[in-house]
């Protein structure tokens, strides 16, 4: 019952696939999401300088931390005790699929596929007004002026990006917190990253409302993705060996090359690769509202990008998450050796 913990991020992964994520109306993200907006509207509009913007948002990301990655530690508290006192033979699978299911809430590869198809399915159609409105939802830069083309690359980029944050990065925290602290380590340390994660999509945009509100939790974020980002280099280099549309010297070459041309110091570490492996130029500048960024392009390809590419990127992530599967079960099996 010891090695139950090995197949922790495995039964994650197939609730994803079997369920999918919850309704909105259950989902613990959405809760989070909501309370956020919540403080958001209550403390944003009464900052009156850029210093209490930030200062502000330092207080509503720890507050919102103590709230949803202490509550889960409770629950979990709770039901040790309980197991414990009356059944303690049953405590092992309690924290098994306590812990599996909390990990299952906090990654969503079967919805980021699941965009990106709905964006593929709209191509294939030629129908480019709804692919951009679909791809404005898993991105935040304008889309209303995008060609096919740019579509295409900027569903890959988004493909490469969130492959760390909704997954790789959870099943690192999940394991490496694991190994240090036990099950309520690698609970704490996966909510804490989702928490955080959440809150760089909401509030790390670049605008005049958000840059200064945003700007602590969109370092912490890159902060937690610092660890996992290198590690996915790897993974996604590796899974490029057993799919021949990708090209994984030249993932490598170029991921190595680029891996640290991006204003973030995570992002490149998974999209280089991808447009190593594809033979495309990904990233490249854009605009977030009124924000223009000049982005440096990722890659020495194309950027003529066609549905082919699109296919096979979704091929890649999906292996990429399978190896990290292997990658991360193993680092657990060798902790219980």
């Amino acid at each position: 019952m010891e090695n139950l913990i090995l197949f922790a991020p495995l039964t994650a992964y197939l609730l994803d696939i079997l369920l999918g994520e919850p309704n909105t109306k259950y989902h613990p993200v959405c809760w989070l999401g909501n309370t956020a907006l919540f403080l958001e509207q209550k403390t944003l509009s009464e900052c009156k300088t850029n210093t209490q913007k930030f200062i502000c948002g330092i207080f509503c990301t720890c507050l919102l931390l103590l709230i949803f990655a202490v509550l889960p530690l409770l629950v979990f508290a709770v039901g040790k005790k309980y197991c414990l006192r009356y059944a303690d033979e049953w405590y092992p699978f309690f924290a098994f699929f306590s812990a599996s299911f909390i990990l299952y809430l906090c990654i969503a590869p079967k919805s980021l596929i699941q965009h990106v198809e709905a964006i593929q399915k709209e191509l294939t159609q030629n129908n480019m007004p709804e692919a951009r409105s679909k791809l404005s939802c898993i991105v935040g830069r304008n889309t209303d002026k995008m060609e096919k083309a740019d579509i295409i690359r900027t569903s890959i980029e988004s493909l490469a990006e969130n492959s760390l944050d909704s997954t790789l990065a959870s099943f690192f925290w999940f394991s490496f917190a694991f190994l240090l602290f036990s099950y309520e380590g690698a609970v704490f340390c996966t909510v804490s990253h989702r928490i955080v994660n959440t809150l760089d999509a909401m509030w790390g945009k670049k605008n005049d409302n958000y840059l200064y509100f945003g700007k602590f939790p969109a370092h912490f974020d890159d902060i937690l993705n610092f660890i996992p980002a290198r590690i996915s280099f790897y993974l996604i280099i590796f899974s490029c060996f057993f799919i021949k549309e990708c090209d994984y010297k030249n993932a490598y070459v170029i991921g190595k090359k680029y891996r640290g041309r991006h204003a973030s110091p995570n992002s490149a570490w998974a999209e280089a690769p991808y447009a190593g492996a594809l033979n495309l130029k990904l990233a490249g500048p854009v605009h977030y509202g009124d924000f223009f960024c000049d982005y440096p392009y990722l890659g020495e390809g194309s950027l003529d990008a066609d549905p082919a590419h699109l296919k096979t990127a979704l091929t890649l992530f999906q292996y990429s998450i399978f190896s990290s599967l292997i990658f991360y079960t193993f680092l657990l099996f060798l902790d219980k050796q």
